[in-house]
């Protein structure tokens, strides 16, 4: 699962994620990134209403998350990177606070004994069974199958789409996004565009040996409160 977004998280699909992980007991569970919002942090923030956007709630409500669902692996989203970018600022009260929360995620990472994958880049990604298991870096109505095309196997987040589909690959790839945990409503950024109807909150889960793996995509309908889950 990915893209929980600090403290837009929808609690009640946090609660069935959860649920779904204590009965399942897997072996892996990935964090797909973007489990902070870091709207404060955001490259065009100064002197719009994401820069009076408190940093705490944010902070602790993703660190909440991450403890209560015990990822094996952690990646870093696009949202995190933001903070990476930011190590080195030039305003020391930034870069200081900026790597206070780095430590925060890497402190916790440690003690859970998860892998923690600071890189968010193109070439950043982790091996589960044969697919590959990355945040996502590409986006529009294509962008799953796009993965799929370029890396093979893989599960990514990044769009908030929920989606399956076949990458365009001679050993005939396959491609899952496994949508969002947030609270579609409350991610402002998004109300005014189209491609936001799209949106939908899910996971992925399977079966994988080192050379196979069976994944099936579960989509939350919408508007639907109780979760039916796989279990």
């Amino acid at each position: 699962m990915g893209c929980s977004h600090g403290d837009k998280i929808d609690h009640l699909a946090a609660d069935a994620v959860i649920k779904f992980r204590d009965a399942l007991k897997p072996d892996t569970v990935v964090h797909l990134g973007d489990f902070i919002d870091t709207a404060a942090f955001r490259s065009g923030a100064q002197g719009s209403e994401d820069e009076s956007t408190p940093v705490r709630p944010d902070i602790d409500s993703g660190l909440a998350f991450l403890k209560a669902l015990r990822p094996t692996i952690i990646c870093n989203g696009n949202h995190e990177a933001r903070l990476w970018r930011l190590k080195h600022h030039h305003n020391a009260v930034v870069s200081e606070l900026a790597n206070q929360i780095i430590e925060s995620f890497r402190s916790l990472a440690k003690s859970m004994k998860s892998d923690y994958m600071e890189k968010w880049d193109i070439n950043n990604y982790r091996m589960v069974g044969n697919y590959k298991v990355m945040h996502g870096y590409m986006f529009g109505e294509n962008a799953t199958r796009d993965h799929a095309d370029v890396h093979g196997n893989i599960i990514h987040a990044h769009t908030h789409r929920p989606a399956m589909a076949q990458g365009r690959r001679d050993e005939s790839a396959t491609g899952y996004c496994v949508g969002t945990l947030s609270n579609i409503p409350a991610m402002e950024y998004a109300s005014t565009r189209r491609s936001t109807h799209a949106w939908a909150q899910g996971f992925v889960w399977g079966e994988y040996t080192e050379k196979q793996s069976v994944f099936w995509l579960h989509v939350q309908p919408k508007g639907q409160k109780e979760w039916v889950l796989p279990i």
